[in-house]
């Protein structure tokens, strides 16, 4: 009995190009693709001409298994363009009900470079999902490795954004509860960046959670994107609702655990690192206010909106461990006008060297102390007196 040969079913139409996949993919490139699935060059190929191709995908079926594949773009001319499709094919693979399933990537031949750091960063993230490069071997010379947690990929995340500090479409932290922390925007390209990060992220770590950051009037993901994410378990929080908890927090609690807060210190400060000594474990650095929540609250002259507006300010911040939040929340530190740290000279002789000891990062740096970072230490040192304090040795 002769056995069934594998068969392709691609969407022939482009959304908002008037050329056709099928004068894309031609015979040699599908039959590369289904000898490096099936080990088969034969195949048959129908090109559906109804709707269009959402995620650059073809789907092979072959002996009751069903492949996804994702094409690359033929072009490489932009950071995020590159990889708009491939998140919509992601999001098809998981919404099929087939559970003989694989998800595969197949780079075309472009002009461009594969291969720049940013790229690299997606085809780990890529991997981390789940995603088989078929012809990596051919097109690209790193070894691409998935991300084995969180802290790696936030890593290597940070690293990309030192290099191209304008990109600060999405972020990714952990809270004290080791809760991952996704802000993701929800227009244009940064709405397929976030989606792909839930799904890789999802991943390493179950304990997700998706803040929806509104931008050009788009509150949410597209609506299968964000079907697929909350169907794994991930709670997703909406810009409004957020705001709504910002304000019931700011109203009940002076240490405002606010994600509002949290969102705008990483746009300003970048991943949570510790402004006075070298901790980096994120889920024991805090957002710490410098005019604190509890002054801001009794104001009389401004009202609740405004007040909530400088709770919630970037500017009004800075990362700090545990330990110097505390002494920062206690005045035993003091940042004066030209950002220099000092101590309370009035503790006893063990907290000093204690605190010495502790405080490396003698200086808040230049690029923080901005003219509204200047306003709110001004209003936070209203209150105290720097000849109370020694320069941090």
């Amino acid at each position: 009995m002769r056995m069934p040969i594998p068969h392709f079913i691609i969407k022939n139409r482009f959304q908002k190009r008037l050329d056709l996949y099928q004068n894309i993919l031609t015979e040699d490139i599908l039959t590369d693709v289904c000898r490096r699935i099936t080990g088969r060059a034969e195949f048959t190929v129908a090109f559906d001409n109804t709707g269009y191709n959402k995620g650059r995908l073809a789907i092979l079926e072959y002996q009751g298994n069903t492949s996804y594949i994702s094409f690359s773009e033929t072009e490489n001319t932009g950071r995020n363009s590159s990889f708009q499709s491939f998140p919509s094919a992601l999001v098809s693979y998981h919404r099929a009900g087939n559970l003989n399933k694989e998800i595969y990537f197949y780079f075309l031949p472009s002009e461009g470079n594969n291969e720049t750091p940013y790229f690299i960063f997606m085809y780990r993230l890529m991997k981390t999902a789940g995603t088989i490069l078929l012809n990596e071997d051919q097109y690209l010379e790193n070894d691409i490795t998935p991300f084995n947690s969180v802290s790696d990929l936030i890593a290597q995340r940070d690293l990309n954004r030192g290099r191209n500090r304008g990109n600060s479409s999405t972020y990714v932290t952990v809270d004290e509860d080791d809760t991952v922390q996704i802000f993701g925007k929800t227009y244009g390209a940064s709405k397929y960046e976030t989606t792909l990060l839930c799904l890789a992220i999802y991943e390493v770590n179950s304990k997700v959670e998706l803040y929806e950051i509104g931008e050009g009037g788009l509150r949410e993901l597209p609506e299968l994107a964000r079907e697929v994410i909350v169907s794994l378990g991930i709670r997703v929080i909406t810009s409004d609702l957020v705001i709504e908890r910002d304000q019931e927090e700011f109203e009940n609690n002076d240490s405002l655990r606010s994600p509002t807060y949290i969102y705008n210190l990483l746009e300003k400060l970048g991943e949570k690192k510790c402004s006075l000594c070298d901790c980096e474990v994120p889920q024991i650095i805090q957002g710490a206010h410098i005019w604190p929540v509890a002054s801001i609250k009794r104001l009389r002259d401004i009202n609740q909106d405004a007040k909530l507006q400088s709770a919630l300010d970037g500017n009004n911040g800075l990362w700090l461990c545990n330990n110097h939040h505390k002494l920062f929340d206690i005045d035993y530190l003091y940042i004066n006008e030209e950002g220099v740290i000092k101590y309370k000279s009035t503790i006893p002789r063990g907290y000093e060297e204690y605190i010495c000891g502790l405080t490396v990062k003698r200086q808040i740096p230049g690029n923080i102390m901005t003219a509204n970072f200047l306003q709110y230490l001004e209003k936070r040192n209203i209150r105290l007196n720097e000849n109370d304090y020694s320069l941090v040795r």
